[in-house]
């Protein structure tokens, strides 16, 4: 039979991240070189410091290689560049991890197409270009694993007052983008799949980001419509992370794994 615990190791494997320094993706990072993937880690411009800072600690930690690397993730010439420069470094790309992504909170009226069209523009273009290029080194490869960051949101909408519904469509087409992706690079042996977080403690869906709480209540009330009773933690994400990236799920494309604390069966 084979290696089960084998089959969960990233050892190896080259793991591409984007939004790198962001709380949710740092402990992607830290996930995928505990499991021994070498590492290329994309934040935009501005964040040098940060994203070296958290190649040290990657390295000294866990002795793998982490390569750092600026791009806009919603530039098509700089994703396309930053892609051809990681393949030229590594020989590879194994996993690709789309984190980046912004949030906007308010009711439909409030929000302006400007608003609306940077939702769009990085969310979800920037998940596509990324999708197109990485993929077309995992499909020019015949091997790969593609894990876009999607929300719960893209599944249901958030209840009034906690509204956001331009995040919550940028992320319900992220969903759609996985599945096309998913049936179109499936023949070259190219996997894409996606991750849901629920409310979190910190991050995007930080539950006492909405500018309403102000009226505890409404904090109480998530946490009453989650039969957990509690929001989640980044290290309950990371599992489900390397088990897409790993052999453990080469049979596994086009699907969402939602990790909510059981928000949705309610």
């Amino acid at each position: 039979m084979v290696n089960v615990a084998e089959l969960f190791s990233l050892k190896g494997k080259v793991v591409t991240a984007t939004g790198a320094t962001g709380y949710l993706c740092q402990n992607f990072i830290e996930a995928c070189a505990q499991s021994g993937a070498d590492i290329a880690a994309i934040d935009m411009k501005g964040t040098e410091e940060k994203l070296e800072a958290l190649a040290e600690r990657i390295h000294k930690d866990y002795g793998v290689q982490v390569k750092c690397y600026t791009a806009d993730n919603s530039s098509e010439e700089d994703v396309k560049s930053v892609a051809e420069a990681i393949k030229a470094d590594f020989g590879k790309v194994d996993g690709l991890i789309n984190s980046a992504g912004i949030n906007i909170h308010g009711k439909v009226e409030d929000y302006t197409a400007e608003d609306y069209n940077r939702l769009m523009q990085i969310n979800v273009t920037g998940t596509f270009v990324m999708c197109k290029h990485f993929g077309a080194i995992m499909c020019q490869q015949k091997f790969g694993s593609i894990v876009n960051i999607a929300s719960f949101g893209g599944t249901i909408i958030n209840k009034p007052p906690r509204t956001m519904s331009g995040y919550c469509t940028s992320k319900a087409a992220v969903l759609h983008m996985t599945r096309a992706v998913a049936g179109e690079f499936g023949a070259s042996n190219v996997r894409c799949n996606s991750v849901s977080p629920g409310f979190l403690e910190h991050g995007m869906s930080h539950v006492k980001n909405f500018v309403q709480l102000s009226d505890p209540s409404i904090q109480q009330d998530t946490l009453n419509n989650t039969p957990m009773h509690r929001v989640g933690a980044p290290h309950e994400l990371s599992g489900a992370v390397v088990y897409l990236l790993s052999d453990a799920s080469t049979f596994t494309t086009g699907i969402d794994i939602i990790i909510d604390g059981g928000y949705q069966v309610w």
